[in-house]
């Protein structure tokens, strides 16, 4: 079950991106996109060289212009990340969302190089591993965005042990949280939670199933234990409410 969209409330953003990735990312955020919300968005053109001897002829091609609340970049190499500094040259924008699902796309040397050059420029900037940990930081067009897309938040409704009803308050990016809101009914309640981390990642989740040097571990697993705790929290909440 889907909530009503909050309406009252207005986020330019603009959306880059590279591959199948961002392309599932981009569609989820269109089917549930607030009311009062302008999206744009700007695919990076491809194939990118290995080494982009000149970001600024690229950035070029891409006709940028405005203004924007937030930029939502969903690249898949580190290419495409190098080319953030000359897109922020070119748009003003309030802040940047830049995920990293796979460590290969964002080495952290180079995530660390692109956050100096942006905060030269006077953007914040963050980088979630993996997308559906994304959580207010206490940067206004970032926290509006993370109010609905992020790390998951659900409403559950529980009866005689079942799970009855779930609600999305906030979901994943990538759509996974709605997926399982829509299968979860009907699970024993004990099950829960096991069983919605298996249902991201058969989503199928968009993380890496590589082990990350960030995490120690999969971002794969990473995206089912924050599905699985999402659950939990519901399940706590419903309790104790009776």
């Amino acid at each position: 079950m889907h909530p009503k969209r909050p309406g009252g409330t207005s986020l330019r953003l603009l959306i880059f991106t590279q591959g199948p990735y961002g392309q599932r990312i981009l569609e989820n955020i269109g089917r549930h996109t607030p009311s009062g919300w302008t999206i744009r968005h700007t695919p990076l053109p491809g194939p990118l060289p290995q080494i982009i001897e000149n970001p600024d002829e690229v950035v070029e091609g891409l006709g940028l212009a405005g203004e924007w609340d937030l930029i939502v970049f969903l690249g898949e190499s580190p290419q495409a990340f190098s080319l953030l500094p000359a897109i922020l040259e070119r748009v003003h924008a309030g802040a940047v969302i830049a995920p990293a699902d796979d460590y290969s796309w964002l080495p952290l040397g180079l995530e660390r190089q692109i956050r100096t050059e942006l905060e030269d420029l006077g953007v914040r900037v963050v980088f979630p591993r993996t997308f559906c940990t994304l959580a207010p930081i206490g940067v206004p067009p970032v926290d509006k965005f993370a109010q609905r897309f992020g790390s998951p938040k659900l409403e559950m409704k529980t009866e005689d042990g079942v799970v009855k009803e779930v609600r999305v308050l906030r979901g994943a990016p990538c759509g996974s949280t709605w997926y399982l809101a829509e299968r979860l009914p009907g699970t024993r309640v004990e099950d829960a939670a096991d069983r919605a981390g298996l249902l991201v990642q058969t989503y199928p989740c968009l993380a890496s199933r590589r082990v990350d040097r960030f995490f120690s571990d999969a971002p794969i697993h990473i995206a089912g234990r924050v599905a699985q705790r999402a659950v939990e929290d519901a399940l706590k909440e419903s309790s104790r409410r009776g």
